[in-house]
């Protein structure tokens, strides 16, 4: 009677083992799929932010060519209003 006891007991041990073993192993399986899961999304969010900073940056040199052709133009439109200035100056000294 002693025996089958143990007996029972080791089998109730066994079969309790199992179970835990088979909880782990799904509760492993449950953990590598969110893992992945997180791997994807981080993987999508570094992509679109590096697509922002590609543009972020084309924005940026776009910006630097138009301030120098702003700055083009306000420097031609000086040097139109000097010899504007000049010629009326020789005109007007040519009637005196």
């Amino acid at each position: 009677m002693q025996q089958s006891q143990n007996e029972k007991y080791k089998m109730l041990s066994q079969e309790a083992n199992k179970k835990s073993e088979g909880l782990q192993q799904e509760e492993l399986e449950n953990l590598k799929h969110v893992q992945k899961q997180a791997a994807t999304r981080q993987s999508g969010t570094e992509v679109r932010l590096n697509r922002a900073l590609e543009e972020a940056e084309r924005y940026k040199v776009e910006l630097h060519k138009l301030k120098q052709s702003n700055k083009m133009h306000i420097e031609a439109a000086k040097m139109l209003s000097f010899t504007e200035e000049e010629f009326m100056k020789a005109l007007d000294w040519g009637n005196y």
